[in-house]
């Protein structure tokens, strides 16, 4: 995308902290998001990719009918991003990529052992498999998952992911 034409870009330009993740080659950031539309049970995801002065979005309609939840539909988010940035390896090497979703139980729900909902334990099973496999043909790529926490707050990337994801879920 012509990264000068979009508002949330410029308005993110603008943002030195995320300049820093526009302009970088050594990291990747992804800014992934879930968004359900609980009433209408329309469900979709996305990704904001940015890096060495590029930013894709990718979104996608989940494939379900019904509402399995916020936890669920974050990991979806996460293996879309972890399926991005799979793509985007094979033409580019940062050093490292980070993943940043809005989900504060990511990490208890990639250790967790029991789940209460069997669609649940299913996604985080996926997930873990799409980030080993990714691991495995890019071992010189740390890849990190993390909560964005404060990093949400007036950040136009996730905004990007967010909108996308919601445009997703919309009924065709």
């Amino acid at each position: 995308m012509d990264i000068t034409q979009d508002p949330l870009v410029r308005k993110a330009l603008a943002v030195p902290r995320l300049r820093q993740h526009i302009v970088n080659k050594g990291t990747m950031y992804l800014y992934c998001d879930y968004a359900g539309f609980a009433e209408r049970s329309a469900f979709g995801t996305a990704v904001c990719m940015v890096y060495n002065r590029t930013i894709n979005v990718a979104a996608r309609k989940l494939p379900i009918g019904q509402d399995l939840g916020s936890s669920y539909g974050e990991m979806m988010a996460i293996i879309l991003s972890l399926e991005m940035l799979a793509a985007a390896l094979s033409e580019h090497r940062p050093h490292n990529a980070v993943i940043y979703t809005d989900c504060s139980r990511i990490s208890r729900l990639l250790d967790q052992d029991r789940f209460a909902h069997p669609h649940d334990e299913q996604a985080r099973d996926q997930l873990l498999a799409a980030l080993a496999e990714l691991r495995s043909q890019f071992p010189e790529v740390e890849v990190q998952i993390t909560y964005m926490r404060s990093h949400r707050k007036n950040n136009f990337l996730h905004r990007m992911a967010h909108n996308a994801a919601r445009k997703a879920a919309e009924p065709s």
